[in-house]
């Protein structure tokens, strides 16, 4: 039995290396856009926060 498990082991290993070098670049890729979406969401919400300021001031005549 132990030998049956170790095969089925080494071969599911050698098609996740088949598949490696694919897996990262997706990774990278995803993380990449993530990062850059999380970026443009924060300095969007800052500039709505800065126009929400500046018109509450004039509104107020500050």
């Amino acid at each position: 039995m132990k030998q049956i498990a170790t095969m089925r082991v080494s071969q599911a290993a050698a098609r996740y290396g088949e598949h490696a070098p694919m897996a990262t670049a997706c990774c990278n890729a995803c993380r990449t856009c993530v990062q850059t979406n999380l970026i443009g969401i924060a300095v969007g919400a800052v500039s709505y926060a800065g126009v929400a300021v500046s018109r509450f001031l004039r509104r107020r005549n500050f």
